[in-house]
């Protein structure tokens, strides 16, 4: 069962899709609220990094983009976020973001930022570089999908269904859709391909409102599927009833793919574990291998 509606001509579908509504974009900084609730959590149920990549992604990209001359289009090359605290599983998140460099001259600038809870409490810090770009604004692709947007009724987090397994056997179960890949997996279309020793390969379609405003898929998207496969690699490590959490994520973009493109893969590997810091690097790649985005995170295994 989905629930539409039909939505005006200047709506960007991305952040309709995602929850995300820009509050103030200027020179002085960027303010954006997102929501955190049950569309945005992982299979366990929870929030957790991958909740906020549009929202992160949007608040540093706009301070940047505010900066610079009228008529130029930017895109976010990097993106680092370290979590602070744990994210809420509802309520609302104001993204705060504003400019620590600029240089004209090179068509780069370095924004700063953080994303707070309802009771004005850091729970992640962001750090982002930014360029302009000579690519011309394709509204027809970023803004098109607003007329006809669907906005789908989230899959389930069954948190009780994982009581008893160890996080292989989750990760397992996900893989063959005996287990909910959860609500936000669900929302970007990740679907786990196959599950090795230390490694995870998961795929996901581009979809028309993933669009950014040069129409190709906006980097929080990748950071979220990213951050979703990071997650699930940690997963893997932990036995019965042991928690995991993402601590940080540092993201290069390195190509933009198309939101008609083909498949994306996202490949992820631990390349350390150690008994509770487990670092993971993953790649998203195209349907022919050509490199997209890397990432590197450390992940937080807790006690047994």
């Amino acid at each position: 069962m989905t629930a539409s509606a039909t939505r005006p001509r200047g709506v960007d579908p991305l952040n309709t899709m995602m929850g995300v509504r820009v509050l103030a974009m200027s020179p002085a900084g960027t303010d954006l609220e997102g929501e955190a609730g049950p569309r945005f959590h992982d299979h366990r149920g929870l929030s957790g990094l991958a909740s906020v990549g549009v929202l992160a992604d949007s608040a540093v990209a706009g301070a940047f983009f505010a900066s610079v001359p009228h008529g130029n289009r930017t895109v976010v090359s990097q993106l680092t976020a370290a979590v602070a605290a744990p994210l809420p599983e509802v309520g609302t998140l104001t993204a705060r973001a504003r400019i620590e460099h600029l240089d004209l001259d090179a068509g780069t600038g370095l924004s700063s930022g953080r994303v707070v809870t309802e009771d004005g409490a850091t729970a992640v810090s962001l750090l982002a570089r930014s360029v302009i770009v000579t690519r011309a604004a394709q509204d027809d692709v970023h803004i098109g999908p607003a007329a006809t947007l669907v906005i789908p009724d989230p899959e389930p987090a069954e948190p009780e269904s994982l009581i008893g397994l160890d996080g292989r056997a989750v990760v397992d179960g996900i893989a063959a859709g005996t287990l909910a890949r959860g609500p936000l997996a669900g929302l970007v279309g990740l679907d786990v391909e196959s599950v090795f020793d230390t490694t995870i390969s998961a795929r996901f379609i581009p979809a028309p409102w993933m669009s950014n405003q040069v129409g190709s898929v906006q980097g929080g998207m990748l950071f979220a599927a990213a951050a979703l496969t990071t997650g699930l690699t940690a997963q893997t490590l932990t036995t019965a009833g042991q928690s995991y959490r993402l601590l940080d994520l540092k993201i290069d973009f390195v190509r933009s793919p198309a939101v008609d493109g083909p498949p994306i893969r996202v490949e992820a590997e631990v390349v350390r574990a150690g008994r509770r810091i487990v670092l993971i690097e993953t790649r998203l790649v195209d349907a022919g291998g050509m490199l997209l985005a890397r990432s590197g995170s450390s992940a937080q295994l807790g006690r047994p």
